[in-house]
């Protein structure tokens, strides 16, 4: 995360060798965040091709920390290396200032979603570039299936082997952060019936989902060199974990949310991620035998993902590998009060808020299904998209 991409290149992870699987470890918790913004027709709210037109004006204002993603109807924008969410804030919300200025200057919006409502993907265009051209020839009608939007955090951990055994404690937390984030209830015209179509749909990826459970990092190292070997994956971008590590950022990376609908909620989900870090990472240090993981919990992890997926935040969740089950929201209240120290302790509880009242919180895909039922008109729900997150921009504050 330490490095921004230049806006007109792809990020082109080098393969998987020797030497970068050597986990650069970070002494502290750091953060990294990537926000996969809709680029939108400023008549119609459908996506729009944009990305290149926007991108060669980004370079030439120098705005950086913005890259094209597979689709041209997608941007990212990304942080540094963050030492806290306010960091975050303070990095993201310039920059997305200006991103969504020079778009709006060529014709064209932004909006947050995890998908759009109505686009028909067939239609979408591949970015010009050869990372990209690789997936459409590997993935071919797939690629198409991947005009989907989500958030992605990292958070430095020290070594290797901190870094699975951490992991394999947070893959029971994936459903909660799901949940918070859900945010793409339609495909194509159609109510999915899911609170995250967007999941479901990185579902039908190669090397997606729930990872494999490791011991050690040498375990992950052989892995990557098999995958690698067998010609199965040619860097670490072509492993779609919802949760990874990141060996040469020396980070955990969680890839599970979809984009949230507002920024307010991206910075609460963003500080919550960061907290479960701490919070295993403690756990560990208390209890050096967890450095193995737990296969059980591991074993469930999906089923528990699938109901998230499903349901959102009115999730049953599979607590416990005896199969006992409680409200997903009761399990979030209880993971809040667990964590409330650790965020005062960072300083990152005033980004909480947001998220802490569960009974009215209410996630984005909820948000678009209330505002389909009152309208029943598709284009209703895009205009709210960019209505929103032009007002976020101009409220929400920032050092600097």
């Amino acid at each position: 995360m330490a490095d921004n991409v230049a806006p007109l290149q792809a990020d082109t992870t080098a393969a998987p060798t020797e030497e970068n699987l050597v986990f650069h470890g970070s002494s502290e918790p750091t953060l990294g965040v990537e926000l996969e913004l809709q680029i939108l027709d400023r008549e119609t709210g459908d996506l729009a091709p944009g990305a290149v037109r926007i991108l060669k004006q980004c370079e030439q204002e120098k705005i950086e920390g913005v890259a094209a993603e597979l689709m041209q109807s997608m941007l990212e924008v990304k942080t540094g290396v963050c030492k806290n969410v306010a960091e975050v804030r303070d990095q993201l919300a310039p920059t997305l200032r200006k991103v969504r200025i020079t778009a709006s200057s060529l014709g064209y919006e932004l909006a947050l979603g995890g998908t759009h409502p109505f686009h028909r993907s067939g239609a979408s265009a591949v970015f010009p570039a050869e990372r990209y051209e690789r997936i459409m020839e590997r993935l071919a009608w797939l690629t198409y299936q991947r005009v989907v939007f989500g958030l992605h955090v990292h958070v430095g951990v020290p070594d290797g082997d901190l870094a699975l055994a951490a992991t394999s404690l947070l893959v029971k937390y994936l459903p909660h952060l799901l949940a918070l984030s859900a945010n793409s209830p339609y495909w194509q015209g159609v109510d999915t019936g899911l609170a995250s179509g967007r999941t479901a749909l990185y579902g039908l990826l190669p090397h997606s989902g729930t990872p494999p459970h490791f011991g050690k990092w040498k375990d992950f190292r052989t892995y990557c060199t098999v995958m690698r070997d067998s010609k199965a994956i040619s860097s670490f971008k072509d492993i779609y974990w919802d949760i990874r590590p990141r060996p040469d950022f020396g980070t955990i990376e969680f890839r599970i949310c979809d984009m949230p609908s507002s920024l307010r909620d991206t910075f609460a989900i963003v500080a919550l991620t960061r907290c479960l870090v701490i919070h295993a990472l403690r756990l560990i240090t208390e209890r050096p035998q967890m450095l193995r993981g737990d296969r059980k919990r591991h074993w469930i992890a999906g089923e528990n993902k699938w109901l998230a997926t499903r349901y959102g935040l009115d999730a049953l969740y599979i607590r416990t590998p005896a199969g006992k089950r409680r409200p997903l929201k009761r399990d979030l209240a209880e993971l809040f009060e667990r964590l409330t120290a650790i965020a005062k302790e960072t300083g990152d509880f005033p980004f909480l808020a947001p998220i802490l009242s569960l009974d009215q919180f209410v996630c984005g895909s909820e948000q678009l299904r209330q505002l389909f039922r009152k309208t029943g008109n598709w284009k209703s729900l895009t205009d709210d998209m960019i209505r929103r997150f032009a007002e976020e921009l101009e409220t929400v504050t920032y050092e600097g």
